[in-house]
Order: structure tokens, then C-alpha cells, then sequence
């Protein structure tokens, strides 16, 4: 009898401690969202979740981040020490799972570690590609910048290039510590060197919180993948093993809506196009996703050897398609761009694509940064070259004061669009993910 007691006490399934730590864990589960798997074969058996498995709702997050703040403020920790601000450029795999990471390894920074080195040979190619772009510009009158992007072109050639040449270190740091108007390299400095690291540490929760909000509305297979690269040695929150940063949490998003709402295959060998597609951060993330297919971006010419050496460093075994490759081409076709995993192309090269080949065609932000004549060139090009999808996040209204540009609300579309995606989004934009008729 005595021997029966102690049994039940110490190791029977319903042992008093294990039903104490049931109430204790629904409890907790309070301050879970739904995206939480919580529940037990037995009666008032709950067992404590993997940190890595929980994602919290409006209470939990609001708590998450309270207790966190008082333990940075007073101790200068977090309340989990496998949470760190992130300034290595080592890329280190665990070599066993833990409870605070999914395993086996889901965070696509891990699976970049044979980066490409930058090479004399590459950079004299980076010259020679982005001092074509500018020669072509200048010989097509037609193109021309918003005074917005006058002076971000101005702050991008100010900062890379010297003398007509790329200035190869900061190129190699083109994600630290540079200030300026585009946000395509001011979020970059969210957290940064000149912070204290206290200040970093408080300015991280918010991206803890934004992870679990998102994870809301993001495929959790995309957002357990999302990390950001260490290429161009930007700063970031190290959260459950996963690289974070706004912009890359944001690419998230964008990834899942397109996941759920298109039926384009993962597998097979479709056809994207990135209007707008910056250093090819969305697009390192979508071919993650769909991994056979080719990702085009259309960009600026101080931005296109941003994303050639972005993407070259992050897929060093992949094929990237650029000026050189195409500058005698009179007509692109879907077989010229399907040589290649990416493809990297100043603006007036839109015009040689053949019609209805991309899958999908994506801008996210920028058609409302350009001036109206160029937003309604860019409108017909993708109307003309979209085969399946458009997907777009634009802000709503004309903006006067920043860009004096019209806003989504004032494009006017010739095809049908079926709206498969249609709604106000977390970063003010209308969000759009239209169906070609």
C-alpha cells in the first residue's frame, strides 16, 4: 500500500505535481493564440509547450514584452538567454534541437553559408553593367525619376561609388549603419552600432511582437523560415534561431499571401517578375519558396549591383542573369529568362518582354514614389506582360508633400482583374492580388 502511494505520487501520469502543472499551463494558455496546438490525450494532463511551438496573442504579447523590458532595464538581459541582438557574420547551426528553436533547422540564413567571395572580376562587372544602365537611361528621354528618387539616387552614388567605381567596402556593408532617405537602406539601421546595446535590446521587442502578431496571418512554414541574410552586415534580433528585422518579417507576409492565394506550383519552373524588387531580399525569400523558378527584378541602376551582389553572395551556385547578358537582345522571351535563377535589369528593359509570360508580377510600395507618367508606363507593361497575377501594395491616395505622385486609387487598369486579395494592410497600403481575365 505504501509502495502504491508512493507510485502514484511520484510517477503515476496523474501524480498531484503533474495535475498542479496542468492548471498552471491553461493558465498560460491563456495568453496563446490559435495558432497554438494545446491539448492532451488525458484528462488535466497539459504539459508545459517548447518556446518554439507557442505564439502569443494581444495579452501574451503585451506581458511578453512588459517582463522582458522591466529584466533589460534592470539587468540588461532578456528573460531568455537564447535570445541576443545579432552582429555576427558567422553563420553557426546547432548541432541538436532545443526548445526554443524548430528542428530540425528552418531558418534560411543557415543554409547560406557558401556565400560567394566578391572578386576583382565581379566588381569590374558590377561597373561595367551599372555605367551601361546609366548610358542607356541617358539615351531614352523617356524615363524620368520623382524628385524622390532624384535625391535617393544622389545619397546611393554619394555612398558607392567613388571616382566611377564602386566603393567595394561599402558595398560589402551596404546594410550597416548608412542613413538615408530610402528605406530600402535607412530600416536596415533599426538597430544600430551607435545604440547602446540596452537601447537595442528594447527596440528588438517590438519585433518580437510583431513576429507573433504576424503569425496571425503568415503561413507558419514561411514564418519559421524568414531570417535575414548576413550579407551586407546588417544588425538583427536573433529570435528562435531566426535573423529578425522588419523588412524581412514583412517579406514574410507578402510570401504567404502569395503562397495561399495563387495556385501557382511550387515546384514548377514559373516565371516572377519584382518591379521595384530593391536588393532582392523578397526575392531570396521567394526562392526559398519556390526554388525551380526565376525571379526577375527591374530596378534602378544603383540599385540593380545592389541586388546582383546580394544575390550572387546569398546563391552562389546559381545563375544571374544581367545587362551583359541581354543588352543586344531586341525581344525577351520566356526561354531567354528561364537560363537563369535570377535576372537583374535596369528600367527600360520592361519594354523587350514578350507578352503574358510572368506568373506573377509584384510591386510592393514603390509605384507610388514615381511620378504619374511613369507609374501609367509601368501599368501598361504589366498589364501587357502579366500572364496570371499581379499582386501589388500601394498606398491608397495621391501624395503631394513627399512624392506629388497619384496613388493606387488613381490607376486606371485596361484588363479585368479578378481580386483575390483586397484589403488595407498593417503597413497602410492597399493590398491587391489580382487574377488576370
Amino acid at each position: 500500500m505504501i509502495e502504491f502511494i508512493k507510485n502514484f505520487l511520484t510517477k503515476s501520469y496523474h501524480r498531484p505535481t503533474a495535475k498542479l502543472l496542468s492548471v498552471v499551463v491553461l493558465i498560460k494558455s491563456f495568453f496563446y493564440s490559435k495558432k497554438t496546438n494545446l491539448f492532451s490525450e488525458r484528462m488535466m494532463l497539459l504539459k508545459d509547450l517548447p518556446e518554439s511551438s507557442i505564439y502569443y496573442n494581444f495579452f501574451g504579447r503585451i506581458f511578453f514584452v512588459l517582463s522582458n523590458l522591466c529584466t533589460i532595464i534592470l539587468f540588461n538581459k532578456y528573460t531568455n538567454n537564447r535570445i541576443f541582438i545579432d552582429k555576427s557574420l558567422k553563420i553557426t547551426k546547432e548541432k541538436s534541437g532545443n526548445n526554443n528553436s524548430a528542428w530540425p533547422n528552418q531558418a534560411i540564413h543557415l543554409f547560406e553559408n557558401d556565400n560567394h567571395e566578391l572578386t576583382k572580376s565581379d566588381l569590374l562587372q558590377l561597373e561595367t553593367d551599372y555605367f551601361s544602365s546609366i548610358e542607356l537611361l541617358k539615351n531614352d528621354k523617356f524615363f524620368s525619376d520623382s524628385p524622390w528618387w532624384v535625391a535617393c539616387r544622389k545619397e546611393f552614388q554619394d555612398i558607392f561609388l567613388i571616382t566611377n567605381k564602386i566603393n567595394e567596402e561599402a558595398l560589402k556593408n551596404f546594410r550597416n549603419n548608412f542613413k538615408t532617405k530610402a528605406a530600402l537602406l535607412n530600416d536596415q539601421t533599426y538597430l544600430d552600432q551607435q545604440n547602446s546595446e540596452k537601447v537595442n535590446k528594447i527596440k528588438s521587442l517590438s519585433l518580437i511582437n510583431l513576429y507573433h502578431k504576424l503569425s496571425n496571418y503568415v503561413d507558419l512554414s514561411i514564418l519559421r523560415m524568414s531570417s535575414e541574410s548576413v550579407i551586407g552586415k546588417n544588425i538583427c534580433l536573433n529570435y528562435r534561431g531566426q535573423r529578425l528585422s522588419h523588412r524581412v518579417l514583412r517579406h514574410a507576409y507578402f510570401s504567404s499571401q502569395i503562397f495561399r492565394n495563387t495556385i501557382i506550383n511550387e515546384e514548377s519552373k514559373n516565371l516572377f517578375l519584382d518591379l521595384g524588387g530593391g536588393y532582392g531580399g523578397l526575392s531570396r525569400l521567394l526562392k526559398n519558396i519556390y526554388k525551380n523558378s526565376t525571379i526577375v527584378i527591374i530596378e534602378l541602376p544603383e540599385v540593380c549591383f545592389l541586388a546582383n551582389f546580394f544575390l550572387k553572395q546569398n546563391f552562389a551556385n546559381k545563375k544571374i542573369g544581367t545587362f551583359k547578358d541581354f543588352d543586344k537582345t531586341q525581344k525577351i522571351s520566356l526561354e531567354d529568362l528561364k537560363k537563369y535563377d535570377f535576372v537583374i535589369l535596369p528600367q527600360p528593359f520592361i519594354k523587350l518582354f514578350e507578352d503574358n509570360i510572368f506568373n506573377l508580377v509584384i510591386n510592393t510600395t514603390s509605384l507610388g514614389e514615381m511620378t504619374n507618367q511613369m507609374q501609367n508606363f509601368y501599368i501598361q507593361h504589366i498589364e501587357r506582360i502579366t500572364k496570371d497575377y499581379f499582386y501589388s501594395i500601394n498606398r491608397p491616395f495621391k501624395r503631394e508633400d513627399k512624392y506629388n505622385a497619384q496613388g493606387f486609387y488613381d490607376i486606371e487598369f485596361k484588363k479585368r482583374w479578378i481580386a483575390k486579395i483586397y484589403q488595407f494592410t498593417h503597413t497602410y497600403h492597399i493590398e491587391f492580388l489580382g487574377k488576370k481575365k
